[in-house]
């Protein structure tokens, strides 16, 4: 890829569970030679007891998610490299955890969420991976996470909805979205390089207007 001005950029990779952020981020993580920053759900130990009661195990799985994403991207925007970001602090928050909580636990997220907020600062670029849940639940299956087996396709549509209207209101960085059905990045190089060129160019643009509004 071609450089990019300082300061140095970081892209976020964004979607609902099982659309591809993971793969995504390592591609281009070991195509650009960028730090991977990747999605800390393996070592959430409320996961597994939160898929099998939500209502009961949410705020605190939600509360681990938080706490490990806003570290993470902490210690992101300390570095001088270029970085790839496996998920946003900004969908824990905004889609899962909105979509999951009581009210009265939603209040109590939110306002550590913003507290959070005001330290981070934005990505260069979200890319906004979308798939059907239909989709979505197969590649889950294939995958074959033990504790993902209980995840339900009304619970993927729900997220789906959630991540259509965050998307919609995202204001905190460029977003890029790109359609993953019907592609395979893995297997295809050619889905690769199409991919991989949309990226390339919306960052690239962003770079432009950057230098463009600085400049001006």
């Amino acid at each position: 890829m071609r450089s990019l001005p300082p300061p140095a950029p970081f892209v976020a990779i964004a979607g609902n569970i099982s659309v591809g952020k993971s793969t995504l981020s390592e591609i281009l993580a070991a195509r650009w030679g960028w730090v991977l920053f990747k999605e800390p759900e393996m070592t959430n130990p409320f996961l597994t007891d939160y898929y099998l009661e939500p209502t009961r195990w949410g705020i605190h799985s939600q509360m681990h998610f938080l706490l490990e994403r806003y570290q993470g991207h902490l210690r992101l925007q300390q570095r001088e490299t270029p970085a790839l970001l496996d998920r946003t602090i900004y969908e824990d928050a905004e889609v899962f955890a909105y979509s999951i909580l009581d009210a009265r636990d939603w209040n109590t997220y939110r306002r550590f969420y913003h507290l959070a907020l005001r330290r981070l600062k934005q990505p260069r670029l979200v890319v906004y991976l979308r798939a059907k849940p239909e989709t979505l639940l197969g590649r889950m299956r294939l995958r074959g996470r033990q504790y993902e087996q209980s995840v339900s396709l009304n619970y993927l549509s729900l997220l789906n909805r959630r991540y259509e209207e965050w998307a919609c209101r995202f204001r905190r960085g460029p977003l890029l979205t790109i359609e993953t059905e019907g592609l395979d990045f893995v297997r295809s190089s050619a889905d690769l390089e199409r991919v991989v060129e949309q990226v390339e160019d919306a960052l690239h643009r962003q770079e432009s207007f950057s230098l463009f509004e600085a400049e001006g």
